[in-house]
This record gives structure tokens, sequence and C-alpha cells, in this order.
């Protein structure tokens, strides 16, 4: 696996827009989150520092992709807000999670390192965990597909309409290992 440098800070004042402006305890939370994730030995994918549309947490959140085809699968978020965390599966572009543990979501108190570290332990989880594109056959030569882990079969996205008569898939395509 590549050696990838994880939750980069951007500056946003580069496209114009106002700092960030990260309190020491964000900070502190980054430095323990990006020092846990130099180790990981997982496969890539797109990951952003910055701050939800009501500036109430710090964001960091991360992209599950199938580059082949272009597509984000799903995106994960964390809200740190100090003393406390929210994590999950992101529903919306304004970075809301659903907030089902269906859909990994939890909350957490404790300490900055605390935190910190319970929250690079559930990224890393969820970025280790491989994804398949299962395909099948439809009309005019198109298929219906859907992305799933392949550990639990959790269904992450579709595009058409998958066969409900229980026909075999015709393709199980690894798209992340």
């Amino acid at each position: 696996m590549d050696v990838n440098s994880w939750f980069e800070v951007e500056d946003p004042e580069e496209c114009g827009e106002e700092p960030w402006g990260f309190g020491e305890a964000e900070l502190a939370f980054l430095a323990v989150l990006r020092a846990r994730s130099a180790d990981w030995r997982v496969p890539w994918a797109p990951s952003q520092v910055g701050r939800p549309e009501g500036k109430s947490s710090l964001l960091v959140y991360f992209s599950l992709l199938d580059e082949s085809r272009r597509l984000v699968l799903g995106e994960w978020a964390v809200h740190f807000y100090g003393t406390h965390v929210q994590a999950g599966k992101v529903c919306d572009q304004l970075f809301n999670l659903h907030e089902s543990p269906e859909r990994g979501f939890f909350r957490a108190s404790g300490t900055v390192e605390e935190l910190a570290e319970r929250c690079a332990g559930w990224c890393e989880s969820l970025l280790s965990r491989p994804v398949v594109r299962v395909e099948w056959p439809f009309k005019a030569g198109k298929h219906a597909t859907h992305w799933e882990f392949a550990d639990t079969g959790e269904v992450l996205t579709t595009r058409g309409s998958i066969p409900t008569d229980g026909s075999s898939a015709a393709h199980r395509v690894p798209i992340r290992p």
C-alpha cells in the first residue's frame, strides 16, 4: 500500500475565503489524528479538513471512490467539538451525518487525545474494508450495478435497477482490496 498523507489542511485563503481559525484543542486533535494515520497501510482515499457550513466544529472527512468510474461511493466524517465528537456516514452536502449505528454513527466524549485516538481507529477500520462493484447484465448492453463492502455486503450506492428475481451477478470487481 502507498504511504499517504492524510487529513491535510488546505489554506482557504488561497480560494479567497476566511482562514479556518482552528483553536488549540482542534490543532491538538489534528496532530494526534495525523500522527496515527501516518502508520496506516490502507488504500488511498481523498481526505480533507475544514469546517461545516455553520462553522460549529472541526470537520475531518474522507471519501471512498470507484476511480475507474469516477464515482464517489460514500463519505464519512468526524465533527470535533473540543470535548466530544460525532462521527458517521455523511448524508448530505452539508456534512450532516446519518445518526444510526448501522451507518457507523457514534458519539463520544473525552480528552482531545482520547477522541483523536478513537476517531483514528474508526477511520482506519472503514478505510481498511474491501469494496466490490457488483454488475448484472441489463438490456441494450448496459448494466445494473451496486457497490458494497465485500466483508458484510452492505450496499454503498446503486446505479440502475438491480434484478429482484434473485439472478446472479455477472461480475464482482474488487475496487478496494
